[in-house]
């Protein structure tokens, strides 16, 4: 019975070993032994043998059990091959790929919000610089339209003043009647510009109106330019209508000194010469092609 019992022990003992690979050598030696003293106390309580010769006759057939057993279990060890852990794929179920779908879809719209979040926060930033520009911008046009008002009141201002001085200047030094001054200028220029001049500086072409300013400007001419004759520009043409002379104001010519002779009779022009010039030797009337350029005389109000 004892032997039939140890065999048996041992055959458990064996089937654990090869159930249970990761247990160690002593740890099943500590193990059996235990077995053994558990099956010795049973077997002192149910026969009467003596205790050494079964002490003795059970250690040497567990020592030879246990001989056989490592032996056994030793050529187990060499014939078993050494056990490989296989990685086998696993594949997901059509729930889980359908989960891992959504899940992809919405890391990616997430990143996409958290994109377009960047970009609007980029727009917004340009968005509030573009309003600076265009404060700064504003501003800028601001003063620029006031700067222009100032350069026109100086503008307006410094013309004035250009006329009051031309004025001054030319009563200082030209010839004056009662009510006017007459100043020569020895510049040629056709008549519309010598008209221009004289605006810019505060007058007109000469417009003598009577008898008395003629004869003013005959002797100033006369006095300016002997022993030479030179003609100059004066404020009377016949451009709005031929044979209609009138003053650069619009005012009507009533008073003529054409220059006639048995010779020459003025003003012979026709359409071709339409305004008028002063001789500086007699002070007599000449119509002239207005592209000639010559000398002109202006005239200033006191």
């Amino acid at each position: 019975m004892i032997q039939l019992l140890l065999l048996g022990l041992l055959l458990a003992s064996a089937t654990q070993g090869q159930r249970d690979e990761l247990s160690s050598e002593e740890e099943r030696k500590a193990l059996m032994l235990k077995h053994l003293q558990e099956i010795l106390e049973l077997s002192e309580m149910t026969e009467e043998e003596p205790v050494q010769e079964v002490t003795l006759k059970e250690t040497e057939e567990d020592s030879a059990g246990k001989e056989i057993f490592e032996e056994e279990e030793e050529d187990e060890e060499e014939e078993m091959p050494p056990r490989t852990t296989l990685l086998t794929p696993t594949t997901a179920s059509p729930a889980q790929e359908e989960e891992d779908g959504f899940t992809y879809v919405f890391s990616r719209l997430n990143s996409l919000d958290a994109a377009v979040h960047r970009l609007n926060v980029q727009f917004y930033h340009m968005d509030l610089k573009v309003s600076q520009f265009s404060q700064g911008l504003a501003e800028l046009k601001g003063g620029l339209a006031e700067t222009r008002e100032s350069l026109a009141s100086l503008n307006e201002v410094a013309t004035r003043n250009q006329k009051e001085l031309g004025r001054i200047d030319g009563c200082l030094r030209g010839r004056r009647t009662q009510t006017k001054c007459f100043l020569i200028f020895k510049n040629f220029e056709v008549y519309d510009a010598a008209q221009k001049l004289c605006e810019v500086r505060g007058g007109h072409l000469a417009m003598p109106a009577d008898a008395t300013e003629l004869a003013v400007l005959r002797r100033y001419l006369h006095d300016a330019f002997q022993p030479y004759n030179w003609p100059a520009w004066v404020g009377i043409h016949d451009r709005r209508s031929e044979g209609l002379w009138l003053f650069e104001n619009g005012h009507r010519v009533s008073v003529f000194d054409w220059y006639r002779d048995h010779l020459v009779t003025q003003p012979n022009g026709g359409a071709r010469e339409n305004c008028v010039s002063l001789s500086s030797d007699d002070g007599k009337w000449w119509d002239n092609d207005c592209e000639r350029r010559m000398y002109y005389i202006c005239e200033y109000r006191l």
